[in-house]
């Protein structure tokens, strides 16, 4: 008997949306306990997963404040702001 591993397309998003939403899920778990190496370890692996939302930038910009990482952080405030210029058509004035 073999084992073959599905690589249908349907397969392959379903497993990185799952793994994504782990990471995103312990990237909470570590940000809350202020264990913030691993919360940007965790949120950057979701992104890398193709798993971005304004909510996953703005807790890994939260992760980079507490390591006063401030430029990391500002870059992941400016996507936030991205994302919700774009998924929501908010306009943000720079006045």
């Amino acid at each position: 008997m073999t084992c073959r591993l599905q690589s249908s397309p349907t397969f392959i998003s379903d497993f990185k949306q799952e793994c994504s939403a782990l990471c995103a899920v312990n990237g909470d778990a570590a940000l809350t306990a202020s264990e913030y190496d691993m919360a940007i370890d965790l949120y950057s692996g979701a992104i890398d997963l193709d798993y971005t939302s304004d909510v996953i930038f703005a807790n890994r910009s939260k992760a980079n404040l507490g390591k006063m990482l401030w430029e990391d952080a500002l870059l992941d405030a400016q996507k936030v702001r991205w994302h919700l210029c774009f998924h929501t058509h908010v306009h943000f004035s720079d006045t």
